[in-house]
């Protein structure tokens, strides 16, 4: 180990696992060994190709073992992840493209695998950056376990780890964390990834706290230094005093205690002290994601983001059996519990830039969502034809994201209903009726709330967008970030806003923005009068075990007395000294400033 620096540092990521870390810094370096050209005699070409096909064959081996060990320790959805690696270890045209530029060029396999897989790369890096970094991630861990297969070495070795680590690096495959023996491994802090990275996923699976997106951290860690991690508000501490350090400690133990506990009642509904009832759904970018929402007590899905379908897909499009197969596969897992479909909503992407063929300055205020949809009805319709058709069998709602104006959802319904009527004269069954909803997420829906109330049946206010349109905040911009305040004033008066119209007009109303997953917030939402609450699985069974200490009229109090209130401060200290004490020790409102 390295010496330990005496003065702490605090560095905030994006949050993937919740949960709470404290250990020594594992720095991992990236699998970069150098890749040299170097000639084959032609009489020796064959052997060449033949030390590639036993690197393969090799390669094989460890991912199979790899998918038995997640589908034993996380389930058949998370198994499945190593399904993508094995079909580009499998695919006909690597293999074939890679065995031609040996015996053409007459080159070693190294060079040969390298040249193929950097032109993969590069036609993943033009379908957009979603696309490059959760796919381009399979590519290069199989580009690197072939190079290891071909010099005869072993990957970072992970099983074998004898001491509590928290471990640092730049990227961390799905395999290597799979495979890492999680009984020392503590937490992990990652520059590379997403939200939707197949790493983050299967951290959050395997409740291994986990900080991703944390650029430079590689370079401002040093190994064994003393780390706390955080992965619920995604903050780093590197050499953390004693004190603090104690302090995390003792919270990670308690945490793990609590989880436990209230893990044991997930099941049980949230109903409150006076007998209320608040639905908890999930939200899902995977379906493979279903069983962990039941796992967790989710009664529902109350946000399924198609535009994942998309991107899984792209070059291609889905087409309406992908749109079909992909929801029901959803709905039946779910059955008997319901599950809204959100429509596309994507068009910032460079994926959607080739499609459009020119480029936009501002794209998240440009043509995305409904409106990329009714611009581009060809693949509107694919879409909609493929709900319809998954819906037949029941268990489908639908809903329209980034509505500004009634037209927009009258155009989608008309629509909805020319594609049944297609179905239908085709022979096709499908419902006589879709409940249909709208997003609430910009400020110009929730300001004409009352009248987008009379076309839909059901409203989903969504905050992450709301909470941005309304104060003008990117949240991606660092200088401005921490003035993203949910519980502003301006946010809240918005939501109460719309819970009133849609009960004026008897219609029911969701909220699946990030605010639902803190528990304190939900009990605001829900005196609000929203008895609908959507959030990231993992996050249900502590949002209800804290609606179930409450009372309805408790929190009809509490909402009244926010919405009284002047600055998002107020209101923060508000929920605080109201129900802080009924969380864990150390947990403040903090709703993650991320979708």
């Amino acid at each position: 180990m390295n010496e330990v620096r005496s003065s702490g540092k605090t560095l905030r990521g994006m949050g993937v696992s919740p949960g709470i870390a404290v250990g020594s810094a594992l720095l991992l370096e990236t699998p970069s060994g150098s890749i040299f050209r170097v000639p084959v005699p032609a009489d020796r070409v064959a052997r060449e190709i033949t030390r590639l096909r036993r690197a393969l064959v090799r390669c094989k081996r460890q991912l199979l073992q790899a998918r038995a060990k997640a589908l034993k320790e996380a389930g058949e959805g998370y198994a499945r992840v190593f399904d993508a690696q094995l079909m580009i270890l499998e695919d006909s045209s690597l293999i074939r493209e890679t065995t031609e530029t040996i015996r053409r060029d007459q080159v070693n396999a190294e060079w040969a695998v390298r040249g193929i897989v950097e032109r993969y790369l590069k036609i993943l890096s033009g379908l957009g950056e979603a696309a490059a970094r959760d796919r381009g991630s399979d590519v290069e861990d199989v580009h690197a376990r072939i190079q290891q297969a071909l010099s005869g070495g072993q990957r970072h070795d992970l099983a074998e780890l004898k001491e509590d680590v928290i471990i640092v690096s730049k990227v961390l495959s799905p395999s290597d964390l799979v495979l890492l023996n999680r009984d020392r491994v503590a937490g992990l802090v990652i520059e590379e990834g997403g939200q939707t990275s197949h790493t983050a996923i299967i951290a959050n699976a395997l409740r291994v706290p986990a900080v991703v997106g944390l650029r430079g951290i590689v370079s401002e860690v040093r190994g064994g230094e003393s780390l706390v991690v955080d992965g619920r508000s995604g903050t780093v501490f590197v050499s953390p005093p004693e004190a603090l350090r104690s302090e995390y400690l003792e919270a990670s133990v308690q945490e793990k205690k609590r989880e436990e506990s209230l893990l044991q009642e997930r099941k049980h509904p949230a109903i409150t002290l006076d007998g209320a009832t608040v639905t908890m759904q999930a939200n899902l970018e995977l379906p493979d994601e279903a069983g962990a929402a039941l796992r967790f007590g989710a009664e529902g899905v109350g946000l399924y983001r198609s535009e994942f379908l998309f991107l899984h897909l792209a070059p291609d499009l889905p087409t309406e059996e992908d749109h079909r197969a992909t929801y029901r596969k959803l709905a039946e897992t779910m059955s008997p519990l319901p599950v809204v479909i959100r429509t596309l909503d994507l068009g910032g992407e460079k994926y959607f830039h080739r499609i459009l063929e020119k480029e936009e300055a501002n794209p998240v205020m440009g043509l995305r969502a409904i409106r990329f949809c009714l611009r581009r009805m060809d693949i509107f319709r694919a879409q909609l034809r493929g709900f319809l058709r998954a819906a037949a069998e029941g268990g489908l709602s639908l809903m329209v994201p980034m509505v500004t104006d009634r037209e927009e959802i009258l155009l989608a319904k008309e629509a909805l209903e020319g594609c049944r009527r297609e179905l239908l004269a085709e022979g096709i069954s499908v419902p006589d009726r879709i409940s249909f909803g709208a997003m609430i997420e910009t400020p110009a829906a929730a300001a004409i709330a009352d009248i987008l109330a009379r076309e839909v049946d059901f409203f989903s206010i969504g905050t992450n967008d709301l909470i941005q349109y309304s104060l003008a905040i990117d949240r991606g911009n660092p200088n401005v970030a921490h003035l993203y305040r949910p519980l502003h004033p301006a946010v809240l008066r918005q939501i109460h806003g719309v819970t009133e119209a849609a009960r004026a007009c008897g219609i029911r109303v969701t909220l699946c923005g990030e605010m639902a997953a803190d528990p304190l917030c939900a009990a605001l939402l829900a005196g609000m009068g929203i008895r609908e609450l959507s959030m990231k699985p993992s996050a249900i069974p502590e949002v209800k075990h804290l609606l179930r200490s409450i009372s309805m009229a408790e929190m009809h109090q509490l909402s009244r007395a926010a919405l009284s209130l002047g600055s998002a401060r107020e209101i923060e200290d508000l929920l605080q000294n109201r129900l802080g004490d009924r969380l864990p020790a150390g947990r403040a409102c903090s709703v993650p400033a991320i979708s």
